[in-house]
């Protein structure tokens, strides 16, 4: 015998729950999307973000000082050209383009001869200007997350120098890191005879990315967790920071197609094209960052309100 036919009926409430169900979805969606825009314009987050970017810019030089000295001495037998692996490392970190990479390239060659001064001095600038970009990353978290009290101003200068260190320790381990691996990498790649096939080629950059990655969303962690007095929870900072690597990964690649095939960099701006690209992606980091913050302020109170529903009913 066949089975019955379903009733019409039967079918139609399926419809109308499934149609209800995507809804509340969609309705939910569109409307935590809502709560973080208004939170964005309510706390102004394109004045927060540049505020960031400028202790970005005024941190960079310093840093870019301090990190040449570093490959120079620390790396130097870990690497054959240690200039190189700061130029490639430096471009990993912004969008390509090949204004930046001449630029960073002449900038490291003509800076690594007096690496010894340059270093000590960037060590110094460096540990001076980023406390001022932490204290501003303190200042911006505590505004968004609606935190009542904050440091002192030598309570704070402390914690600021304290999280300069951690962070540059992290910096430098994952730098050695890297370079060790690739090194590794490349060793062993020559040894077994597999240098310059594809796929080998594709799992070296793959595993490049994912170690990047992967210090990109500590660093975010530990930034959203440990910045604010009042520690945020687990949930929210790392709410905060896969949002905010995602997004950042997303941007830059999305920005590195832009300057490769749309934007004339060379015939608009000339040797301006390497500053213009820096800026605006300092820039734009900035809001993602800011905004990473935003989405998981608005995601915790959305689920505390959606329990303390489920509480009274």
């Amino acid at each position: 015998m066949s089975e019955p036919a379903v009733s019409p009926s039967r079918v139609t409430v399926l419809r109308r729950a499934a149609g209800a169900a995507l809804r509340r979805v969609m309705g939910g969606w569109f409307d935590f999307i809502r709560r973080v825009y208004q939170k964005a314009g309510e706390d102004d987050i394109f004045f927060l973000s540049g505020a960031i970017a400028f202790n970005v810019l005024v941190a960079a030089v310093p840093f870019l000082l301090m990190l040449i000295g570093v490959f120079g001495y620390v790396l130097q037998r870990a690497v054959d050209d240690p200039q190189q692996a700061a130029v490639e490392y430096v471009v990993s970190i912004l969008p390509p383009s090949q204004k930046v990479v001449t630029l960073t390239r002449a900038l490291v060659t003509e800076v690594v001869a007096g690496r010894t001064r340059f270093g000590i001095v960037g060590l110094v600038l460096f540990m001076w200007s980023s406390t001022r970009l932490v204290g501003t990353l303190r200042s911006v978290l505590k505004h968004i997350f609606d935190l009542p009290e904050e440091r002192g101003i030598v309570d704070g200068k402390i914690f600021d120098i304290q999280m300069v260190l951690v962070a540059g320790t992290l910096f430098l381990l994952n730098t050695g890191t890297t370079v060790l691996v690739e090194a590794a990498q490349n060793y062993g790649v020559q040894t077994l005879g597999l240098s310059g096939r594809a796929e080998v080629v594709a799992m070296q950059r793959a595993l490049a990315r994912i170690l990047a990655f992967g210090f990109i969303l500590l660093m975010f962690v530990l930034m959203y967790r440990f910045l604010p007095k009042r520690k945020t929870p687990w949930r929210i900072a790392i709410v905060a920071a896969v949002f905010t690597s995602v997004v950042w990964e997303a941007l830059k690649g999305t920005f590195a197609w832009y300057v490769a095939n749309v934007g004339d960099w060379q015939s608009t701006y000339g040797t301006l094209a390497s500053l213009i690209i820096l800026v605006f992606w300092i820039y734009y980091s900035a809001v993602v960052f800011v905004l990473g913050g935003e989405v998981a302020q608005v995601y915790d109170l959305m689920r505390i309100r959606r329990r303390q529903r489920e509480l009274l009913e």
